[in-house]
C-alpha cells in the first residue's frame, strides 16, 4: 500500500471520531414566565412571552369555585384560599407586577417620519359592566357546520363560530385616554421609513398590571343564535383577569429592546417616554 492510500485510510477512520465530538445545540424555546415582572428592567429576554393569562385565569377561577369541606372550619378554609392566592404571581401581601404580551397596531406617517403604535383598550361588546375597559390577550377560534332544524322540521346548514378568548380587565382606562386616539393607548417613535419597516416586523407590546384581591377574575359570553335568514351562529366565551393597568411598553420581540413606555403620568401629555 502506497503512502497516499495509507493517508486516505487514516482520514476515513478519523472523520467519524471528529463528528462524534460535535454536540447539537438545542434551540431555545420561549416559555411563559412563572414569576412577577420586574418593572425596572431596561431590556427584555429574547422572544419574551410574559406571564400566562390562561393559567392565571384558570387558577383564580378555581379559587372562586372552591368550597369548604365538611371537616374544615371557616377559618381554615379562608386561610387555605389565602395561602393558594399568595402562591400565584402578582398576588401576596403586596400586589406585584404582572406582564402580558398583547396585540399591537401600528401605522407609519411618512411626512412626520413617525411610527405610531398602539394597543386597543375598549369594551366593544358591553359585557362585564364593572370592567371599564379590556385588552385582548389570547383568542382561539374553531368553526364547524351542522344541520339545524326548527319545530316544523325545516332544516338548514348552520355555520358555527366558537371563540374562546382571554382578556385583561382594566379598571382605570381613563388614565390612558388621549384626544384623537379613541380606545387606543398610543405612542410615537421617530424613525426613517426603512427603520419603521424593520421595526414593524418584530414590534410587540407588553401590558404591565397589578391585581387587587377580591375581583381577580370573571367571565362572560356572547351568543348570537342562527336563524333561517342568517344561518350563522356566533358563540364566544370570555375570561377576564381583572387588573389595574400600570403601563404599556412597546418593544422588539427579537432583541428585547424597549422602544417606548406609556404610563398614566405621561399619557396626558400626549405620548410615551
Amino acid at each position: 500500500m502506497n503512502v497516499n492510500a495509507i493517508q486516505v485510510v487514516i482520514l476515513m477512520c478519523c472523520l467519524p471520531m471528529f463528528a462524534q465530538t460535535r454536540k447539537a445545540v438545542a434551540p431555545i424555546v420561549p416559555a411563559y414566565s412563572q414569576i412577577p415582572f420586574d418593572p425596572t428592567s431596561v431590556r427584555l429576554p429574547l422572544h419574551f412571552l410574559g406571564n400566562d393569562i390562561v393559567r392565571l385565569y384558570e387558577a383564580y377561577k378555581a379559587l372562586r369555585a372552591a368550597q369548604k369541606t365538611e371537616y374544615e372550619t371557616t377559618d381554615q378554609f379562608t386561610k387555605r384560599i389565602e395561602l393558594a392566592e399568595a402562591k400565584l404571581p402578582g398576588n401576596g401581601t403586596t400586589p406585584s407586577v404582572l406582564a402580558f404580551v398583547v396585540p399591537v397596531v401600528s401605522e407609519y406617517d411618512a411626512d412626520a417620519q413617525l411610527l405610531n403604535v398602539g394597543v386597543e383598550c375598549s369594551n366593544p361588546h358591553g359585557v362585564q359592566k364593572h370592567v371599564l375597559g379590556s385588552i385582548g390577550v389570547k383568542r382561539h377560534r374553531s368553526d364547524r357546520t351542522y344541520v339545524g332544524s326548527n319545530a316544523f322540521g325545516a332544516k338548514v346548514n348552520v355555520d358555527e363560530t366558537h371563540i374562546v378568548s382571554f382578556h385583561i380587565g382594566v379598571d382605570n382606562p381613563d388614565d390612558y385616554v388621549i384626544e384623537g386616539a379613541k380606545n387606543l393607548i398610543v405612542s410615537s417613535l421617530k424613525n426613517t421609513p426603512d427603520e419603521a419597516r424593520r421595526i414593524k416586523s418584530t414590534l410587540s407590546a407588553l401590558a404591565l398590571c397589578s391585581i387587587d384581591r377580591g375581583e381577580e377574575s370573571s367571565d362572560d359570553f356572547i351568543l348570537n343564535e342562527a336563524t333561517f335568514d342568517n344561518p350563522h351562529e356566533y358563540w364566544e366565551e370570555m375570561g377576564f383577569l381583572n387588573t389595574k393597568l400600570l403601563a404599556i411598553w412597546f418593544f422588539d420581540s427579537s432583541s428585547g429592546k424597549i422602544y417606548a413606555k406609556v404610563e398614566p403620568t405621561s399619557v396626558g401629555k400626549g405620548g410615551g417616554k
